[in-house]
């Protein structure tokens, strides 16, 4: 029994790691068919190799699993491009962040949150909570 629970306990923690190593899609748009994420209704994602991915539908999945590397170059050029959240603290919660703090990317801005209850608070009203962006 106490096997099992330290097993569990070391599966759990090697899994928030990974998710914690996941970098924030940087585009408003599906990597493979340049469609506006939504407009053909809940964006499918998934993470590659350390990477969010979104795709406007699953069925541009095949598409990316063809050539990953010719969509995740777009997305590390696009990347490129982000502003970086400046604050030392939450844009939701004001709270101190964490060096590995999770993020989210909106038009064009990065965001970091103090845990991921706030990031998936931001990523459902991204424009609610935009506006709170410390001036620098």
């Amino acid at each position: 029994m106490a096997l099992a629970t330290v097993l569990s306990a070391g599966w759990a923690l090697t899994q928030a790691a990974e998710k914690k190593a996941i970098k924030p899609y940087p585009l408003d748009t599906c990597a493979v068919s340049e469609e506006k994420l939504g407009s053909m209704g809940e964006a499918f994602v998934f993470a590659y190799e350390g990477q969010q991915v979104k795709l406007c539908c699953k069925s541009c999945q095949k598409d990316f699993n063809r050539d990953p590397k010719k969509y995740l170059a777009k997305i590390d050029e696009a990347a490129k491009r982000v502003k970086k959240y400046q604050a030392k603290t939450c844009v939701i919660s004001g709270e101190p962040l964490r060096a590995d703090a999770p993020a989210s990317i909106y038009q064009g801005q990065e965001f970091k949150f103090c845990c991921t209850n706030c990031q998936k608070k931001f990523d459902q009203e991204p424009v609610k909570y935009a506006g709170r962006l410390p001036k620098s």
